[in-house]
């Protein structure tokens, strides 16, 4: 038997116009928008059993009692028992709750008690539904409906159950205005945006939104709230991310950090260029601008990409290899510590006693001709994009000022002076691992620690030096 997950989102834009004040897309709807619309009854040959007890439009929940995705989402089909029992007609809905055959009596109150369970729950003896429907895992729900020549047919599949199903299911019931199921400040999840919005959630995939929460908790900061709550959705609000549950259905920044809550369907309209300054601030990023970060949140990314080139960039983005155009230093020319000695003569005596003092020096014969090396252990001209030629370096300063602060140039030339980037005062996840890791790999340095060179390059600035640290050449 031929089954399907069929994820629903309405769109009033199919009409082109809308008297509806919560309708904000007017036009050329969303790419999946008609194919979810697409009616859908297929004739299933349930169990007797159960047949009888589906006198009308019927979710039924297939769970196991000791499932933790069960546990968690339980809550969300309590509530949505609750709204949908008392409507008439096609728009009301029961629910019933199938247990895994493996489940016992016992386990199944257990369930129903803990998690206060206001519909019936039976257990699948022997195996009758999840055979019927070609249920693998848990938790999977259908719809049903009576079938006026006898039996049953389905209506709607999630396979599997998750979260923001519910509102789709209420949509799917009807109603003159289905953004109405939309609440104001009730977040629903990626899952249920991507009903609709296909092309938006697969080129979403591709971004480094969609690892956000990965990378913190990768660098063991899944427990500092100021780094969570811009690497999650809705941290601190109603429905939002909730601080240690790491696989929170809102981890990672969704399609509602900057879209609100439900999106716009709400009725509530925001600007979402306007939420990107809130974490991309001085602090946390290098010389951002919205115009700088729009085209890496391409909505449309995935058109015109083979299946292996997305396969490739989540592959990329999951192992820290995809680049970081963001917390790329600004173009500008890197002077040279010369430069920065006449204001910085304590720090430049510091880098001087230092391993990038003398970087190029470990390079020997081809590797001093090797692009590749002499690119982490030689400072680049302008900073911005990466160098195709040797002429691109200064190999006599090796990795000085520039490599890490940012270029100078603009640095001497801007009234306010911030245009260097201060690091050890800025997010370590968000940008000074960025610029250390671009060279400090395991590949090229094994066992190389962020937090141990950090302590390390906190001479900087200790002791004024007699002279020049700076070895004598024609330029001091």
């Amino acid at each position: 038997m031929r089954f399907w997950t069929l994820l629903l989102c309405i769109g009033l834009a199919l009409a082109g116009t809308s008297d509806t004040p919560s309708s904000w897309t007017l036009g050329t709807p969303a790419a999946n928008t008609a194919a979810v619309l697409t009616p859908v009854k297929e004739t299933v040959e349930l169990p007797a059993w159960l047949v009888e007890k589906i006198t009308g439009p019927t979710l039924v929940w297939y769970f196991n009692p000791n499932c933790g995705h069960c546990q968690a989402s339980i809550g969300g089909v309590v509530r949505l028992a609750e709204e949908m029992k008392n409507k008439e007609g096609d728009a009301g809905l029961q629910v019933i709750g199938i247990a895994n055959s493996g489940a016992s009596p016992a386990e199944l109150k257990w369930f129903m008690d803990t998690y206060q369970v206001n519909f019936t729950l039976m257990i699948d003896q022997p195996r009758g539904f999840s055979y019927s429907v070609g249920a693998r895992s848990t938790p999977t729900a259908l719809v049903f409906e009576p079938d006026p020549a006898g039996g049953v047919f389905a209506t709607d599949a999630y396979y599997p159950w998750f979260h923001g199903a519910e509102l789709l299911v209420k949509i799917r019931r009807g109603g003159a205005d289905p953004f109405s199921h939309f609440e104001e400040d009730r977040y629903v999840g990626n899952t249920a945006c991507s009903a609709c919005h296909s092309q938006e959630a697969a080129s979403w995939k591709l971004s480094h939104h969609a690892v956000a929460y990965g990378t913190i908790y990768k660098a063991d900061k899944a427990a500092d709230p100021e780094c969570v709550s811009c690497h999650v959705t809705g941290m601190g609000q109603a429905g939002g991310f909730v601080m240690g549950e790491h696989g929170h259905p809102l981890a990672d920044v969704g399609c509602e950090a900057c879209h609100s809550a439900g999106g716009p369907h709400d009725g509530k309209t925001v600007n979402a260029t306007e939420q990107c300054e809130s974490c991309h601030n001085k602090t946390h990023s290098i010389a951002f601008s919205v115009e700088k970060g729009l085209p890496h949140i391409d909505h449309y990314k995935v058109n015109g990409m083979s299946a292996g080139e997305q396969e490739q960039r989540r592959h990329d983005l999951a192992n820290g290899k995809a680049e970081r155009p963001l917390l790329a230093f600004p173009h500008g020319k890197n002077l040279g510590p010369e430069q920065c000695e006449s204001c910085h003569a304590d720090v430049v005596k510091a880098w001087s006693k230092g391993p990038h003092f003398g970087a190029m020096d470990l390079l020997k014969g081809k590797e001093k001709k090797d692009l590749a090396c002499v690119s982490c252990h030689a400072t680049a001209v302008e900073s911005g994009l990466p160098p195709t030629s040797l002429e691109g370096f200064q190999t006599q300063a090796s990795v000085s000022c520039g490599s890490c602060h940012g270029p100078g140039e603009p640095h001497l030339t801007s009234p306010d002076k911030e245009s260097i980037e201060g690091l050890g005062e800025d997010c370590p996840v968000c940008v000074i691992e960025a610029v250390c890791t671009g060279c400090h790999d395991s590949e090229q340095d094994p066992g190389w620690d962020l937090e141990t060179a950090l302590a390390l390059q906190k001479g900087h600035g200790q002791g004024a030096p007699e002279e020049s640290a700076l070895p004598k050449t024609d330029a001091n």
